[in-house]
């Protein structure tokens, strides 16, 4: 694989594949959160950030590819990187439609993995919401029944609490 084009198509190839791992993995977090699969849900955020940190040190090995493939096609470019699409443009032939062809798969797979990301979000946030309604009431549920503190006179307001934070 000498070839750096060859070697950045590889590079965007398993940059698909650990996309579609990450949809996997988003997925069954979704499912776990609704059958409430506390060590699953763990369990599946830990696989959920070493794919994370994959796809990052994948970015670096993508990032020099691009590099190697720029020296060659491009070699009076400087400045920023060239895209996948302009490389496509100057390589032509089979490596262009090889090249577009990841480029489109690519698109897919992120934008399913931030569609996932977005449901997980909305579906965590309304899970502590009802976590924290529920924590709302077990704290003032001693509220307006007429408690009394240590030195035997009613609580203030503030202080009426069933949880006692001193205790």
């Amino acid at each position: 694989m000498n070839n750096p084009i060859e070697k950045l198509i590889e590079v965007m190839q398993t940059d698909l594949q650990l996309h579609r791992d990450l949809t996997q993995i988003l997925q069954q977090k979704l499912d776990a959160m609704r059958q409430r699969d506390l060590e699953l849900l763990d369990a599946l955020a830990t696989r959920e950030q070493q794919s994370m940190e994959n796809l990052a040190a994948n970015a670096v090995r993508r990032t020099s590819a691009i590099r190697d493939a720029m020296k060659l096609y491009m070699p009076a470019r400087t400045g920023r990187l060239a895209t996948a699409r302009e490389l496509a443009r100057v390589v032509g032939g089979a490596f262009q439609s090889r090249i577009l062809a990841m480029v489109s798969l690519l698109m897919e797979a992120t934008g399913d993995v931030q569609r996932l990301n977005r449901i997980n979000q909305i579906a965590s946030k309304k899970i502590l919401g009802h976590v924290d309604h529920i924590f709302q009431i077990i704290a003032k549920a001693g509220k307006d029944i007429g408690l009394y503190g240590r030195a035997g006179k009613k609580t203030l307001l503030e202080q009426n609490r069933l949880v006692d934070a001193i205790a």
